[in-house]
C-alpha cells in the first residue's frame, strides 16, 4: 500500500506539496481567526480537589476560576498609604470594577481587607474575580485589567499581575529552541548527507508537518482540553521525530539512487520500505503516548494525544509530503554538495567505526553488556528518591509578568499567598447561626435598645440640671458679681477708712508738733523773758554802776581841778582815765545789752507770730479733725449698709447653694445612673466585641457561627504549617462552605503537600461533624492529587505501554524474547533518565547549570513529566529497536548466521540510529533554553534519555542478541500460527531491501 502510495506521490509530487501548503495555511489561519483555545484546569474526577471545584463551580461561581491579584509595590520611598498611592490604588480598583467581564473586585482599602497590605505597607493588592476561566482568558482581556491599573504606574509604582492575568501575559516561546534545534539539526543532516538540498527535505518536512500538527491542536482545544504546555510538548516531538522518520527516508533514496535506480521507483520503494518501517515506529510512539489515557487523569491524557497528533502529522508527511519533496527535486537531490573535503567518507570495503564497534560487540559481548550494568545502575540509583512535584511560577523566567507577580506576593505577604489551599465544605442540614450566639445577638440588641431608652432619659434629665445648673450659675454669677461689687466698695471705704486714719494720725502728729512747737515757743518766751528781766536788771545795774562811775569821775575830775601835786594828779589821771575806761566798757555793755534786748524783743515779736500761726494751724487741725469725724462717720454708715448687702447676698447665697446642693444630689443621682449605664455599655460592648469577634470570624455572616464549622475552622487555625485562615464564605442556601488557607511554605514545597495530605488525613476527619464533608482544593491541592494519581497510576501506565510495546514487536519480529529484551532495556533506559531528572533538579545538582532562576537548593520535578518521558521514550527507543531489529531480521532472511546478522544489522543501521539521536538531542536539548522549568525537565530528562536510549540500542541490544543467538528469535509454534505476519521492511516487495550505505555520522555520535 506504501508502495503504490510513494508512486502516486512521486508521480503528482505538485499536487501533494499544494494540498500540504494549503493545509497547514489554513488551519494556520483558522487559528489565527477562532484562537488556540487553551485549558490549564486540571480536572481529576474523584479526587479532593475535584470535589472543591465542583462545589465551588456549584455554590459559588466563578470562584472556581481563582482569584487573581493586581499588585502595586513601592521600590523606593514612601507607602502604599501615602495619600498619593492610595488614591492610585483606589482609581485602579474603580477603574477594573467598570471592567464587563470583571466579577467582582476587593479594594485594599476595604473594610476587612487589611490582609491586602503588607506588613511594611510597601505592598497592597486588587483582588479580581473574573468571569472568564483561565482556558476562556484571551491575551487582550488580561491586557485590558492590567492596562486599567495604570494609575498606579503614573504614580511611580510597579503594577503586575497575577493568577491567570500573569499566566496569560507571560506566554511561553519556544521560538528560540525551535531555531536552535532546527539549526543544529541541519548541521548534522549537512554532514551526514553532505548536501544542502537533501538536508533541507526532512528539515522542510518537519516544519510543515509541525506548522500543520500544531494548527490541528490549536482547533482541538476548541473541543477537548488541551493545556499551554501540550503544544510545548507537542513542537518538541513533532519536530525531532518528523526530522528522524524523513531522514530514514531520504537515506534510502538516495542510497538506492547511487545503484541507479530511477528516481520514482526509488521514491516508491523507498516509502514502502523505509516507510513502513517508519509508520511501524510511528505507531509505536503513537501507541505509547495514548496508552496514557489508561491513567485515567484527563490532563495526562490531553498531553498524550496531542503528543500523538505531532507524531501522526510527522508519520504521514514523511510518507507523503517528503516524497513530493523528492521528487521535486529528481536527481539533483545531491546538489549544493559540500567541499570534497568536507563529504563523509562511504568506503563499504572498509569496516569504518560501527563496523569495528559491530565486530567487537558480537565477539565479545559480556564486555558492552557489563559496561552497559556499570553505566546505568549508578544513574538508576537517584531514582529511589524520587519524589513527583508540581509545577513552580518561582522558578520561571524572571522577567515575565508572572513570576514578578509570584516574587512580589512572596517578599510582601509570604510564599503560601501564591497558592492559596480552598477547603470547600458540604453541609447538610445547612449552616445556621449557633444558638447560644444568637441569644448574645438578641441580649446585646436588648441591651443597645435599653441603654438607648435610658441614654435618651438621662440625656434628658441631664440636659434639665444643666438648664438648672446655668441658671444656677447665672445667678451665681449675678451674685458674685454684687459680691464683688460689695467687696469693692468695702475695700473702697476701707481704703477711705484706712485714708482717713491716715490723715487722722497724721493730724494728731501735726496737732503734736505743733503742741511741742508752743511748747517750744512758751519755753522760749520764758526764757526770753528770762533774759530780758536779767538784761533788765543788769542794764539797771550799769545804769547805776554808770552813774556811780560818772559821779566818781567828776570827783575825780575836781580833785583834778584842784590837784597840783602832780604825782597825785597823775594818779588822779590814771585813776580818771581808768575811770573812763570803764565808762566806756559800761557803755559798751549797756549798748550791748541794749542790742540784746532788741534780739530779744525781735524773738518775742517772732514766736508771737509763731505762737499766732500755731494758733491758726491748730485751729485748721481741728477744723480737719471734725472734718474727718464727719467722714468717718459717713464711711460707718456706708460700712453699716454694706454689712447689710452682704448679709442678704450670703441669705441669696445660701439658697442657691441649697439648690445646688439638691442639684449635686441629682447629679449624684445621674452619675449613678450614668455608672451604671457605663457598666452595662462596658458589657454590652464586651458582648459586642465578642459578637464582631465571632462574626468577624465567622465573615460577618451569622451562619458561620455553626458550631460544625467553628469547630472546622478552629482546628484549621491550630494546624501547623497554617499562616492564615479566611473566614468562611457561604452559599445563599446554606450547604456549601469555603476557606481559604494561607500556607507558611511555598506551593511547589514539599512542606506544603504534606499539609494539604495532613488536613485531609487528620485535621479534616478529626473535626468533621457529622452531616459536613470538607474537601482540599485550589491549585496546590490539585497538583498534589495530581503528583499521588500519577504516582498510583504510573504502574499502570508503564505495564500498559510495556505490553502494548512488546506486543507490537512480537507481531513485527515473531519472537518473544526479543519484545521481552527491548522492553527491558527501555525500561532500564527510562529508570535511568529519571535518576538523571532527580539528581538535575530534585538534588538540585544541575539547576544552575540549565539556568533555572531560584533561590531554592532544589526544584520540584514536575508529577506529570516522568509519566510523559517514559511514553515518549519508550516510543522512540522502540524506534531505534525496530530500526536495529529490522536490519537484523533482514540480514537473517538473507541467509547470515545468528552472530553475523547481529554485526551487519549493527552495522548497517548504527549510522542511521546516531545521527538520528543526534538529531533528537540537538532538538530537546534547545529546550533546555525555555524558560519554563517544566520545559527545561522535558528538554533536560528527554535528550539524555535518547542518548541513553541511543546508547543502549547501540551496546546492550546488540549484545543479548548476540548471547541469546538463535533464541532470540524463538516463538512457540501454537503463538505463530495466532500471531500475523507484518513486513516491516517490505521484504514483499521483492529485491534487496538492504538500507544502503549511508554517510557515516559526525564523531563520537552516540
Amino acid at each position: 500500500m506504501l508502495y503504490r502510495l510513494g508512486h502516486l506521490v512521486a508521480a503528482h509530487p505538485v499536487i501533494v506539496l499544494v494540498l500540504w501548503i494549503a493545509i497547514a495555511v489554513g488551519v494556520t489561519l483558522t487559528v489565527k481567526q477562532v484562537g488556540a483555545n487553551t485549558d490549564n484546569n486540571i480536572s481529576l474526577p474523584g479526587t479532593g480537589s475535584q470535589a472543591a471545584t465542583d462545589l465551588l463551580q456549584a455554590g459559588f461561581p466563578p470562584q472556581q476560576n481563582g482569584s487573581n491579584p493586581i499588585i502595586f509595590h513601592i521600590r523606593g520611598a514612601g507607602k502604599v498609604t501615602d495619600k498619593d498611592n492610595k488614591q492610585a490604588i483606589t482609581d485602579s480598583y474603580k477603574a477594573i470594577k467598570k471592567i464587563k467581564f470583571v466579577h467582582s473586585a476587593t479594594s485594599p482599602f476595604a473594610q476587612g481587607a487589611g490582609a491586602q497590605i503588607s506588613n511594611d505597607k510597601k505592598t497592597a493588592f486588587i483582588s479580581v474575580l473574573l468571569n472568564v476561566s483561565s482556558n476562556e482568558l484571551t491575551e487582550q482581556q488580561a491586557q485590558r485589567v492590567l492596562d486599567a491599573a495604570k494609575p498606579g504606574t503614573q504614580a511611580g509604582m510597579e503594577v503586575v499581575g497575577g493568577g491567570s492575568i500573569g499566566s496569560t501575559l507571560s506566554p511561553n516561546d519556544t521560538s528560540t529552541s525551535d531555531v536552535i534545534g532546527i539549526l543544529a539539526a541541519m548541521v548534522i543532516l549537512t554532514f551526514t548527507f553532505g548536501t544542502l538540498v537533501a538536508m533541507g527535505m526532512p528539515i522542510g518536512t518537519a516544519i510543515l508537518g509541525l506548522t500543520t500538527a500544531l494548527g490541528v491542536i490549536g482547533l482541538m482545544g476548541h473541543l477537548v482540553s488541551v493545556p499551554d504546555i501540550s503544544t510545548t510538548i507537542a513542537t518538541m516531538i513533532g519536530l525531532a521525530v518528523g526530522i528522524d522518520y524523513a531522514l530514514f527516508l531520504v537515506t534510502r533514496h538516495r542510497g538506492q539512487m547511487r545503484e541507479g535506480m530511477e528516481f520514482h521507483e526509488s521514491i516508491a520503494l523507498a516509502v514502502g520500505t523505509a516507510g513502513t518501517a517508519v509508520v511501524f515506529a510511528g505507531c509505536t510512539v503513537v501507541v505509547a503516548l495514548l496508552s496514557l489515557f489508561v491513567a485515567g487523569i484527563p490532563l495526562v491524557a490531553a498531553l498524550g494525544y496531542t503528543a500523538a497528533v505531532a507524531v501522526g502529522t510527522a508519520v504521514l508527511a514523511a510518507v507523503t509530503l517528503l516524497p513530493a519533496l523528492m521528487a521535486l527535486a529528481g536527481r539533483h537531490i545531491d546538489s549544493l554538495a559540500l567541499p570534497v573535503w568536507l563529504h563523509p567518507k562511504d568506503d563499504p570495503a572498509k569496516e569504518g567505526l560501527w563496523g569495528r564497534w559491530a565486530g567487537f560487540v558480537t565477539r565479545h559481548p559480556l564486555i558492552p553488556l557489563l559496561l552497559a550494568v556499570a553505566l546505568m545502575v549508578p544513574l538508576i540509583i537517584p531514582v529511589l528518591s524520587l519524589e513527583l512535584g508540581q509545577e513552580d511560577i518561582g522558578q520561571t523566567n524572571p522577567a515575565t509578568v508572572q513570576r514578578r507577580a509570584y516574587d512580589l506576593m512572596s517578599q510582601g505577604y509570604g510564599p503560601g499567598f501564591n497558592g492559596p489551599l480552598i477547603i470547600a465544605v458540604a453541609v447538610a442540614p445547612k449552616a445556621k447561626g449557633d444558638p447560644k450566639v444568637v441569644d448574645q445577638e438578641n441580649q446585646l440588641n436588648s441591651l443597645q435598645k435599653t441603654l438607648k431608652q435610658e441614654q435618651k432619659e438621662g440625656k434628658q434629665q441631664q440636659a434639665e440640671i444643666k438648664a438648672e445648673q446655668a441658671q444656677l450659675e447665672q445667678q451665681q454669677a449675678q451674685l458674685e458679681h454684687k459680691q464683688a461689687l460689695l467687696n469693692q466698695q468695702s475695700a473702697s471705704l476701707q481704703a477711705q477708712q484706712a485714708q482717713l486714719e491716715q490723715q487722722q494720725a497724721a493730724l494728731e502728729a501735726q496737732a503734736a508738733r505743733l503742741q511741742a512747737e508752743n511748747n517750744q515757743l512758751n519755753a522760749e518766751q520764758n526764757q526770753l523773758e528770762a533774759e530780758a528781766a536779767a538784761l533788765k536788771q543788769d542794764a539797771k545795774a550799769l545804769a547805776a554802776r554808770l552813774v556811780v562811775n560818772r559821779a566818781a569821775q567828776a570827783k575825780v575830775e575836781r580833785k583834778l581841778q584842784n590837784a597840783t601835786n602832780p604825782t597825785r594828779i597823775a594818779e588822779l589821771q590814771a585813776r580818771l582815765k581808768r575811770l573812763k575806761r570803764r565808762e566806756q566798757e559800761f557803755i559798751a555793755q549797756l549798748r550791748h545789752d541794749k542790742a540784746e534786748a532788741k534780739k530779744l524783743l525781735h524773738q518775742a515779736e517772732a514766736l508771737l507770730a509763731k505762737k499766732e500761726a500755731l494758733k491758726q494751724q491748730k485751729q485748721t487741725l481741728t477744723a480737719q479733725s471734725n472734718q474727718l469725724k464727719l467722714q468717718a462717720a459717713s464711711l460707718q454708715a456706708q460700712a453699716a449698709a454694706l454689712e447689710q448687702q452682704g448679709a442678704a447676698l450670703k441669705r441669696q447665697g445660701d439658697h442657691l447653694q441649697a439648690q445646688a446642693n439638691d442639684l449635686q444630689q441629682q447629679g449624684d443621682q445621674l452619675k449613678a445612673l450614668q455608672k451604671k449605664a457605663k457598666k452595662q455599655q462596658k458589657q454590652a460592648d464586651q458582648l459586642h466585641s465578642q459578637l464582631v469577634n465571632t462574626l468577624t470570624k465567622a465573615g460577618g455572616d451569622i451562619r458561620g457561627t455553626d458550631p460544625r464549622l467553628v469547630k472546622l475552622q478552629n482546628a484549621l487555625i491550630k494546624t501547623k504549617g497554617d499562616k492564615l485562615v479566611s473566614p468562611p464564605s457561604i452559599s445563599k442556601k446554606g450547604n456549601d462552605v469555603v476557606y481559604s488557607v494561607i500556607a507558611t511554605t511555598a506551593p511547589s514545597s514539599q512542606a506544603t503537600a504534606d499539609l494539604v495530605r495532613y488536613l485531609r488525613s487528620t485535621v479534616i476527619p478529626k473535626n468533621s461533624e457529622q452531616g459536613v464533608k470538607a474537601f482540599v482544593g485550589g491549585s496546590t491541592a490539585s497538583n498534589v492529587d495530581l503528583a499521588a494519581e500519577i504516582s498510583s497510576r504510573l504502574p499502570l501506565v508503564i505495564v500498559t505501554i510495556l505490553l502494548l510495546s512488546m506486543l507490537v514487536l512480537l507481531v513485527a519480529f515473531r519472537s518473544v524474547l526479543i519484545p521481552l529484551q527491548a522492553a527491558a532495556t527501555n525500561f532500564v533506559t527510562a529508570m535511568a533518565a529519571f535518576g538523571i531528572l532527580t539528581a538535575c533538579f530534585q538534588w538540585g545538582w544541575g539547576i544552575n547549570i540549565v539556568g533555572v532562576s531560584t533561590d531554592a537548593s532544589s526544584v520540584p520535578i514536575a508529577s506529570y513529566v516522568p509519566l510523559m518521558m517514559f511514553a515518549i521514550l519508550f516510543g522512540l527507543s522502540m524506534d531505534y529497536q525496530v530500526f536495529l531489529l529490522s536490519s537484523v531480521d533482514h540480514h537473517r532472511l538473507h541467509g547470515e548466521d545468528d552472530r553475523s546478522s547481529v554485526r551487519l544489522g549493527l552495522k548497517t543501521s548504527a549510522r542511521v540510529i546516531s545521527a538520528a539521536a543526534l538529531i533528537m538531542i540537538s532538538v530537546f536539548s534547545s529546550f533546555i533554553l525555555n524558560g519554563d522549568p517544566v520545559v527545561k525537565q522535558f528538554g533536560v530528562g528527554l535528550s539524555t534519555a535518547v542518548l541513553l536510549a541511543a546508547t543502549m540500542v547501540l551496546m546492550l541490544a546488540p549484545a543479548v542478541l548476540t548471547l541469546l543467538g538463535r533464541w532470540a528469535w524463538w516463538m512457540p509454534a501454537w503463538l505463530g500460527r495466532i500471531v500475523p505476519t507484518v513486513d516491516i521492511e517490505g521484504t514483499s516487495l521483492g529485491g534487496d531491501t538492504e538500507p544502503a550505505p549511508v554517510a557515516p555520522p559526525p564523531p563520537e555520535p552516540a
